[in-house]
């Protein structure tokens, strides 16, 4: 491959990054159309993943695409949709050339847009820039794999590893710097998913702010076994504005009275030692179509996801602060040395570390 046509790939790929976040259940994807060494148009997934990113560029390019060379961050689908899939749309278009970044491992479509394109005497090259595409999109590609929502975890902590003061008395631990990063977190993430507990203690919103000001309200998962979530929480009375999905095994009037103010409520009779199967609640969520979570709470409730590896990244704010032996620990009877990771980054929020760890 000419350096050119590697330099139209990473131009796709840049199109795709700044729409990361915005396109959940689908993976972002950029393309761009080029002919005569000039870019005619250029497409990016639309929000909640509908237009798809090929379909954009070649309506942008009319009748200018044929003959044209077509350069795409992830294989094009193979599905049905209104306008036909992506690869029939390519068919039509006369589109002469196409480079992929990487095939789609989606049953739907896996490889079979690429043979049909090929079938068609399209000229195809495929993955070349397979990496950029994964490491965007992993949250997709693992889901696919695991058949459950990709797990990210986001957690404050001390020195000495504990998350909270005995009392829960300081609200934060680590500094606005941090903060501001954890909310770019959340708002490259499909959902929240917390527990009744951490609403009890800490009566979160859940949003992304950005300079103070709300910017993005999330879905919000909550596990919830005796249904003790205060019906005055902050949570609910955005309820207009988001999403709200309850996990519980309590069917009484209060769980009537949720679902008639908005909130999804799905029971869950399965029960291990007394608590919600948390397997089981993952395949629901999965099925739900929210493949990308970002897990906000205690340490009790990241232990018994760890112990049911149901974890697949930890961001870690580490303050240069001691709370003492009566702290809530981060992990429930172990360190974090005890569990096996990957250190991806690290870097410095002023005083606070920022450990990105794969696990």
């Amino acid at each position: 491959m000419s350096q050119n046509h590697y330099n139209n790939l990473i131009k796709a790929h840049a199109l795709a990054k700044k729409k990361f976040g915005s396109t959940f259940p689908n993976p972002v994807v950029g393309c761009i159309i080029v002919k005569n060494n000039r870019i005619i148009s250029t497409g990016v997934t639309g929000n909640q993943g509908r237009p798809h990113a090929e379909e954009i560029a070649l309506k942008k390019a009319g009748d200018k695409a044929k003959g044209a060379t077509m350069y795409v961050t992830l294989e094009p689908c193979f599905h049905k949709s209104i306008n036909g899939s992506c690869t029939e749309q390519i068919l039509r278009s006369g589109i002469k050339t196409i480079y992929i970044a990487r095939h789609d491992p989606d049953i739907r479509t896996n490889k079979k847009s690429i043979n049909k394109l090929k079938k068609n005497e399209l000229e195809v090259h495929v993955g070349a820039t397979a990496h950029i595409t994964s490491q965007l999109n992993n949250f997709f590609f693992q889901s696919l794999k695991n058949k459950r929502p990709f797990v990210k975890v986001k957690m404050a902590i001390s020195r000495d590893e504990k998350i909270a003061w005995s009392n829960y008395k300081s609200k934060w631990i680590s500094n606005s710097k941090s903060r501001n990063y954890g909310h770019k977190i959340r708002s490259n993430s499909q959902a929240i998913l917390t527990t009744s507990k951490t609403i009890i203690k800490d009566n979160p919103r859940f949003t992304v702010r950005k300079n103070n000001k709300i910017i993005k309200h999330l879905t919000t998962i909550i596990i919830d076994n005796s249904l003790k979530i205060p019906l005055g929480s902050k949570l609910l009375k955005d309820i207009n504005k988001k999403r709200v999905i309850i996990f519980t095994s309590k069917k009484n009037n209060k769980s009537k009275y949720l679902k008639k103010i908005g909130c999804e409520v799905f029971f869950v009779n399965k029960k291990i030692n007394n608590q919600l199967n948390l397997k089981t609640i993952f395949k629901k969520i999965y099925d739900l179509k929210i493949n990308d979570i970002l897990v906000e709470a205690g340490g009790i409730f990241l232990s018994n996801l760890l112990k049911n590896n149901l974890v697949d990244e930890i961001h870690l704010f580490k303050a240069p602060i001691l709370i003492g032996s009566g702290g809530k620990p981060l992990l429930i009877g172990k360190k974090l040395d005890n569990i096996k990771y990957k250190e991806v980054l690290s870097k410095n929020f002023d005083h606070d570390i920022y450990k990105y760890l794969k696990i």
